[in-house]
């Protein structure tokens, strides 16, 4: 059935093919990056990158990578694409910086993030007593839970076991 086919003639064919993709490079090597184009970052956003960049002595790219992580944080769900019709998905940077110990990444990771770490802090001062209040009116409440078939009540502050009602 091969022979009929030309079976043989055909897997010559395509093992004088040339290949469809060029031959891996090993692992690794490879060749040289392209810099971080900082100039598409916002001035302000380049100016801080190339401040950290030079007073750390690290690399633009580190930087540049916790500062787009950073601006995605500070988005947090306000910033959305349309993909088409009633397709809309949030705008989520996942940002993984990879470097050899001791290369300074916890400098940069601070610097670049200290505006963020300020701004939560301003922002729990300005309403730090409504989620206590919230918290404390929470842990009051009772709850009604359903056991077993009978109901019980419990305290959510309480760790004891709830009580069986009559």
């Amino acid at each position: 059935m091969l022979n009929s086919l030309h079976a043989a003639d055909q897997l010559a064919e395509l093992h004088d093919a040339p290949p469809a993709w060029e031959t891996p490079a090993p692992l690794g090597q490879r060749g040289e990056l392209p810099p971080f184009p900082v100039h598409a970052l916002p001035a302000w956003v380049a100016e801080h990158v190339s401040a950290v960049t030079e007073e750390t002595q690290t690399p633009l790219d580190l930087a540049s990578c916790v500062s787009l992580a950073a601006l995605s944080t500070a988005a947090g769900g306000r910033a959305v694409v349309n993909v088409r019709g009633s397709w809309v998905e949030p705008v989520n940077l996942f940002v993984l910086v990879a470097m050899p110990p001791g290369s300074r990444k916890s400098a940069v990771f601070r610097a670049m993030t200290a505006p963020l770490v300020h701004a939560e802090a301003v922002l729990l001062s300005r309403i730090g007593s409504q989620i206590a209040e919230a918290e404390v009116a929470r842990h009051r409440r009772p709850q009604v839970e359903v056991c077993r078939g009978s109901t019980t009540i419990t305290q959510n502050r309480s760790r004891k076991r709830p009580q069986r009602l009559p």
